[in-house]
């Protein structure tokens, strides 16, 4: 990003700049606290002079806001820009967030194993390992807290906490607990993050597979430009996390965007849900590895199936047409649903092959209404879960801080 971009405000930017109200002095603290973070992650490195700029907030206040994160280590000094040679005179003193006093531990649990990961205060991972994950609520738990202290042990500063990303429908809270997982079932109504913070003395939280994957899109993904989008996902379960005006839709309970529960086909395959014929049993990586698990007589998991794709796609044609005729259902239903500007898709299938992703641009049109469509652009991708988790603890430490008198 050239320096010009960053010292002119957006047109978001002033808008999002207007001030909150003034009869509630520590909601309006919080917010411009969490306001100077999202620049900082998005943008740095990053002068307390281009905040002012881009946020519309008071020097004193950006002065003031900046040096409470770097005395708790949330922030760190950057000598210069690194992305534009050093003039004469004294450089301009630049932030970012922490990455060489303080990292956080993030998780990400997937239907065969569960990824862990040493990350930066803005959500790019530093080291990361996995382990295949068990049967048991009991021994999840073991494995995750086991995987935790390898990663202690790895990380190169302090951790100043855990993020959880886990599939299914979860309770609003810091803490929540899982009502229904059921692509884990083992990890259903429990409080995982409860349970690993007393474990490991360390301040966790926990969101939602898709909650996480908003988190990555918005901080280090195509949603930086964007206010209005969807993210897709495709690859075990089926989720949709939707932003409207820069708000994440999440219902009643937290628990809006199951787009994968829906039925398309009565009497279909059992779903993990308990339900028969759900779209994610039809739409879904893990579906496509499901039918070609029957056509050679043999189960295969999604990584063997993407190997075996790669090597003979052709083998595998009618297959992959049959998953990706449902999964432009997902789109168009997404489409119709919540007229986003962009359809974010997560997922493995489509970065095996081009030919993939232009099949499936093809076949939109035709589960959607065309104005709706014409004005969507589709495209794949940039988060990853496990960043997500990272960026969620990020996110509740700064609440936690911003809550401190």
């Amino acid at each position: 990003m050239n320096r010009s971009s960053k010292n002119t405000p957006s047109p978001q930017d002033k808008k999002q700049a207007q001030p909150a109200n003034p009869g509630q002095p520590g909601a309006l603290r919080r917010i411009n606290i969490e306001r100077i973070v999202r620049k900082i992650q998005t943008d740095a490195p990053i002068t307390r002079t281009d905040l002012v700029e881009h946020t519309g907030l008071s020097y004193p206040t950006v002065m003031k806001i900046c040096d409470l994160l770097l005395e708790n280590n949330f922030i760190e000094w950057v000598d210069d820009d690194p992305q534009e040679p050093s003039g004469r005179g004294r450089p301009a003193s630049y932030i970012q967030m922490a990455s060489s006093s303080s990292h956080v531990i993030a998780l990400s649990f997937r239907p065969s194993y569960i990824l862990g990961a040493v990350a930066t205060l803005n959500g790019k991972t530093v080291t990361e390992l996995q382990c295949p994950i068990p049967d048991t609520y009991p021994e999840i738990l073991s494995s995750a807290h086991q995987l935790i202290k390898k990663l202690q042990k790895d990380a190169p500063t302090r951790i100043l906490g855990i993020g959880l990303a886990a599939p299914g429908l979860l309770e609003t809270g810091t803490q929540a607990k899982l009502a229904v997982s059921a692509n884990i079932p083992a990890l259903t109504d429990h409080y995982i993050a409860e349970d690993l913070s007393e474990l490991t003395h360390l301040p966790s939280v926990i969101v939602s597979t898709m909650r996480s994957l908003y988190h990555s899109e918005i901080i280090r993904g195509y949603a930086i430009d964007h206010k209005n989008f969807a993210i897709l996902n495709y690859y075990a379960g089926m989720g949709v996390a939707v932003a409207d005006h820069g708000h994440f839709v999440e219902g009643s309970r937290g628990m809006a965007g199951e787009l994968g529960h829906i039925i398309i086909e009565r009497g279909g395959e059992l779903c993990g849900c308990g339900n028969r014929g759900c779209l994610e049993t039809r739409a879904t990586d893990l579906a496509l590895a499901h039918a070609i698990s029957k056509n050679l007589g043999h189960p295969v998991s999604v990584d063997e199936m993407i190997e075996l794709i790669r090597k003979s796609p052709s083998r595998f044609e009618e297959e992959i047409d049959s998953m990706l005729n449902y999964l432009a259902i997902a789109v168009g239903l997404t489409i119709n649903l919540f007229n986003p500007e962009a359809v974010l898709l997560y997922g493995r299938l489509l970065d095996i092959n081009p030919i993939f992703f232009e099949k499936l641009q093809k076949k939109v049109p035709a589960c959607s209404l065309k104005n709706l469509a014409d004005n969507c652009s589709l495209k794949k991708s940039k988060s990853r879960t496990i960043e997500g988790a990272a960026l969620a603890i990020v996110d509740e430490l700064i609440k936690n801080l911003s809550n401190k008198d």
